[in-house]
């Protein structure tokens, strides 16, 4: 990351940087394994619900897929220091996003999470596109107000919030919670979110 006075908002992936699964089961996945179309990347950039992303992939309904999300949701939970981070940030006067790779029904349980500390949410199935898109990352900026440069990417994909944000123009930074980063990667690398309050002015 470059210059970190030059920043006006932090954009967070979701899952694996705010949050965790505890209860993993990815009905969305076992769907489109189950279809011959082959359509998966359709649950994050569509406002499908399973329902009807079970009807396009051409999959009849299956219970057993409705438990699993139900208990996948129910199971989202947000690391501990999450929103003590987005707290200071938001004190500090940074603007604040969710940027997100998502199917439709995640999102609640985020918005329950976070909503009161977000300037804005980018999710993929609003957007129409899913990082490392370009467009993604366009929709971003225009929801912050802000160019690419003023805008910190923090997420813990390497090639989707690291190299997907910086293609496009924003500083990026990697999280990396479990400290197996590839050589290289330490100077743009994190592995807690406390570590940005120490390298951003607040």
């Amino acid at each position: 990351m470059d210059q970190p006075r030059t920043i006006k908002a932090v954009a967070f992936d979701a899952f694996g940087t705010l949050v965790e699964v505890t209860d993993e089961r990815r009905p969305y996945v076992r769907i489109a394994r189950a279809s011959t179309i082959g359509v998966l990347a359709a649950s994050i950039t569509r406002p499908l619900d399973l329902g009807a992303f079970a009807d396009m992939c051409g999959v009849r309904p299956n219970l057993e897929w409705n438990v699993d999300l139900e208990a996948e949701l129910v199971s989202i939970r947000a690391f501990a220091e999450s929103r003590a981070v987005l707290v200071a940030l938001r004190r500090a006067g940074y603007r604040i996003a969710l940027a997100s790779n998502l199917a439709l029904p995640y999102a609640a349980p985020l918005e329950a999470l976070f909503a009161d500390l977000l300037d804005c949410a980018c999710l993929s199935f609003e957007v129409g596109a899913a990082k490392p898109a370009p467009a993604f990352y366009r929709s971003l900026c225009l929801q912050l107000g802000c160019t690419p440069a003023e805008i910190l990417m923090v997420g813990d994909s390497w090639r989707s919030d690291y190299e997907g944000a910086t293609r496009s123009g924003l500083q990026a930074l990697h999280l990396d919670r479990r400290s197996v980063a590839q050589a290289g990667r330490g100077a743009v690398t994190i592995t807690d979110l406390r570590q940005l309050l120490a390298i951003l002015p607040v």
